[in-house]
Order: structure tokens, then sequence, then C-alpha cells
């Protein structure tokens, strides 16, 4: 296993209630990015901390003159008063297989640090005939988040990568975690499938939602920040899916 040493920078402290984080991480049809970028972007959220690690590529982010590491973290006050409070955490690049669990374990370290007792995780799956989002959940309130959601459940299957690890260290961590599986086109921007992301984290978090208006431009802005961040560390093109 790599023994990683992962960098919490700082930002801006957020009062948030019962705060419930949302994951975006490269996957097929760079979904989850396309979302997560959508959601800071539409919401205006704010970035409160970030992580950094020799282990990971060599670029930064910068977003309102402000310059990032490639993973961070942006917190949302939700408008409802009964409603969740959100912390984002996103990347554009996807860590390679020997990275996946000290960063999955650090960041989880770092989100029940803030509060956070559930975990919505994006992913993207291949897209084949007749195939729906699917959603899988782990925890003591697995069921309930299933239910809420209103998807069908992947009852037999596997979830790779980083998404996969953290299904089932969130639980050992007394944390739920659901992941919403979006069927995707592999190997080109998809923001279409993204779309439906909305409706069902919308149903896990009201007053937690964004209008598709320009995903398409999202895409190939996430398209752009993906082929830099491969050239820095090599083809990376077999974690992205």
């Amino acid at each position: 296993m790599v023994s990683m040493d992962i960098e919490i920078i700082q930002y801006e402290e957020m009062n948030l209630k019962d705060p419930i984080a949302v994951l975006g991480f490269p996957t097929v049809g760079l979904t989850s990015s396309i979302m997560a970028n959508m959601y800071v972007k539409s919401l205006d959220m704010t970035p409160i901390a970030a992580m950094a690690s020799a282990y990971m590529p060599p670029y930064c982010i910068i977003s309102d003159k402000r310059v990032m590491p490639p993973i961070r973290f942006y917190g949302y006050k939700n408008k409802r008063k009964t409603g969740h409070d959100v912390i984002l955490c996103m990347t554009e690049y996807a860590p390679k297989p020997e990275e996946c669990y000290p960063t999955a374990v650090k960041i989880l370290n770092f989100l029940k640090a803030k509060g956070c007792r559930t975990i919505v995780a994006m992913e993207g799956s291949p897209k084949f005939d007749k195939s729906v989002p699917l959603t899988a959940a782990a925890g003591p309130n697995a069921e309930k988040l299933i239910k809420k959601c209103g998807l069908d459940t992947l009852k037999e299957g596997m979830i790779r990568g980083f998404t996969g690890v953290l299904m089932y260290e969130a639980p050992s961590k007394g944390m739920d975690i659901i992941s919403i599986m979006v069927p995707a086109t592999s190997g080109v921007p998809d923001p279409g499938s993204s779309v439906q992301f909305i409706e069902p984290i919308s149903k896990l978090i009201p007053g937690f939602k964004t209008k598709p208006t320009e995903l398409l431009k999202e895409a190939e802005l996430i398209k752009s920040q993906m082929e830099a961040a491969a050239n820095n560390v090599g083809d990376t093109s077999q974690y992205i899916g």
C-alpha cells in the first residue's frame, strides 16, 4: 500500500449545519466531474479547503483568482431552513489504484471531522442498451437513502476504483454512503448523462439543485483540464474510463 503524505490546506471556515458530502471524481464520460463543476459554479459554492500531495499530478486550478491544488472542498449553505448544508469534494484526476485507499481514507477523515454523516458519490458507468441509473448504499441508513433517491438498486456487481473504496470504508467510520451510477459514453465527455444526477441528489438533499444550462460548455472545459493532468503524469486513460 502506498504511504501518501497528504497536506490539508484550509481556506475558509463555514458554519455548516449537519452537512452532507457530495463527491465528484472523474469516471466514465466525466459525468461526475462535469456535474461537480456545475454545482460549484451555478450555486456559487465557497472554497473551504484543499488537499495536495507529491503523488498527485503537478497542476493547479485557478478559479476567481484563487489558486488551488488538485483536490478541493467547497461549502454550501442550504437556503431551506430544514435542509442540509453541503460539502462538495472534487478533482479532475483519477487516483491510480494504489493511491485510491490512502486518498479515500484521508478524505473520509476530513469529512467526518467537518460533521458529515452521509456521503453521496457520483459515479459514471458504461452505457449499454436499456441501461438506467442505479444506486448502491452502505451503512446503517442505507435502505432509507436508497428509498429516498428513488432509483433502482444494483443487486449484484462491482463498483471499481475510488468510489469502490469509499463504499466499504465509509461505514467503518460510522458514515452512510450512497453511490449514484449513471450510464455514460466512454472516452468522451457526456454532459447529457450528467443531467441524470440532478433529480436523485435533489431528493437526497432538498434545496441543493442546479439547472443543466451550460453542461456542454463545462464538458469541454473539463476535457481540457483532464488532458493537461494526463500530460503531467503520463497516460492516465486507463484510470478514467
